[in-house]
């Protein structure tokens, strides 16, 4: 782990929470937009598969980054430092294709339910990468998770559950001010997207630990980890976004799929379509290309996360944003009720609200900001590293020391 200050993991920290946040409203915001080409009937943004192509392409550049970086004293000076710790300074570029497919898995089962349910559900729900990471962190970075720990993994648990549940069990009014509820129509589609997205975090799990492992044995830059975790991710989605233009899709998948213009078919992408109605409506340009700055930044705070504190200490500080994220989409939701971002009935907000309450105590008490007396086993410390014990306190007042 690097040698960092306190001051420093705090603005890494702020800047994970600002860019992830920006970066969820964005796709949102691309998702909510919809575009006329040609005379065609105006139809929404639906590209999830290009919008991951995006992402990764935002990643890549980082790379870029890392070239420059890479000239400099300090870097060189870091390999010879790295080098008689233990850490190979030579990489195989390889082993960074399983976080990088781990992402790209995340990503697109991410960005497809994002399509249908609200940003801030979408958001807490991700929240439960603590209990996917802390499982991974057992199976494969043979680390001891404390009774405490698992006591707040079972509170983020019913924390998602609760958020989860907010608007099946209370479900948009209809637009014509009928009081019934439409448990049916939202029913499908909602669960399924909850689904998608429960199992795009037990990939990020999975991605945040292979990643603790690689800074385990190599040298690695941030820069340069998610420079080439975007460059594989990249490389492999050119050639699925091609072949997914040309695969149509199930009767049954239609209102999920994209049609092709002037006919009756159907295709799970169309990447024809994207480009046409990026260049035809400048807004969405720019949201398309901030979308790609903001995940390219928080991806660089992330990782950096990873290797000066922790994988489990980014994903507690990636619940952090949600309170962000759920302000901004019901403001939008308010001022303009077309845009539908969120559900406004005032049980599945308190409800939500709940869920998310919870969900941070859970956060709490596994970080051991709340202890648990009956759950004590001598001193209630994230045993992750000393890094991530020295961030905590740290924002207890302590001072931080040099490892």
């Amino acid at each position: 782990m690097g040698d960092k200050s306190s001051s420093f993991i705090t603005l890494l920290i702020t800047a994970m929470i600002l860019s992830g946040a920006a970066n969820t409203i964005v796709y949102k915001l691309q998702n909510t937009s919809k575009v006329t080409v040609d005379g065609w009937a105006a139809s929404n943004f639906n590209h999830p598969f290009m919008q991951a192509v995006t992402m990764f392409l935002g990643e890549s550049l980082c790379i870029l980054l890392f070239l420059n970086i890479k000239k400099k004293p300090d870097y060189k000076q870091g390999c010879i430092e790295a080098a008689a710790k233990g850490l190979k300074t030579k990489v195989n570029y390889g082993w960074v294709a399983i976080p990088a497919m781990c992402d790209l898995t995340a990503s697109t089962l991410a960005y497809i339910s994002l399509n249908y349910i609200p940003p801030s559900i979408y958001q807490m729900l991700r929240g439960g990468a603590i209990i996917s990471t802390a499982i991974m962190s057992t199976c494969f970075l043979k680390r001891h998770i404390k009774k405490y720990q698992w006591f707040g993994c079972f509170f983020v648990l019913v924390g998602i559950t609760l958020v989860g549940m907010s608007s099946f069990l209370f479900p948009p009014k209809k637009d014509n001010n009928d009081d019934s509820d439409s448990k049916s129509e939202i029913g499908a589609a909602y669960f399924i997207s909850v689904g998608l997205l429960l199992l795009s975090v037990v990939m990020n799990g999975l991605q945040f630990v292979s990643e603790e492992k690689l800074f385990d044995v190599y040298y690695l830059h941030p820069f340069e980890i998610v420079g080439i975790e975007g460059l594989w991710g990249f490389s492999v989605y050119i050639v699925l976004a091609i072949a997914l233009t040309f695969i149509q899709c199930p009767g049954s998948m239609e209102n999920s799929c994209i049609q092709k213009r002037m006919t009756d078919m159907f295709y799970f992408e169309r990447a024809d379509l994207y480009f046409l109605q990026i260049f035809a409506n400048g807004l969405l340009l720019f949201w398309v290309i901030l979308g790609i700055f903001t995940i390219a930044t928080f991806n660089i705070c992330g990782v950096s996360v990873t290797k000066y504190v922790s994988s489990l200490a980014r994903s507690l500080v990636d619940v952090s944003r949600t309170l962000i994220i759920w302000a901004v989409s019901l403001a939008i939701t308010w001022i303009d009720p077309e845009a539908k971002w969120e559900n406004t009935r005032w049980e599945a907000i308190v409800l939500e609200l709940l869920g998310f309450f919870v969900l941070v105590t859970g956060n709490l008490i596994y970080n051991g900001t709340i202890k648990l007396k009956f759950l004590d086993e001598g001193s209630q410390v994230d045993p992750l590293n000393d890094a991530t014990q020295q961030f905590l306190d740290s924002k207890n007042g302590q001072s931080l020391q040099p490892q």
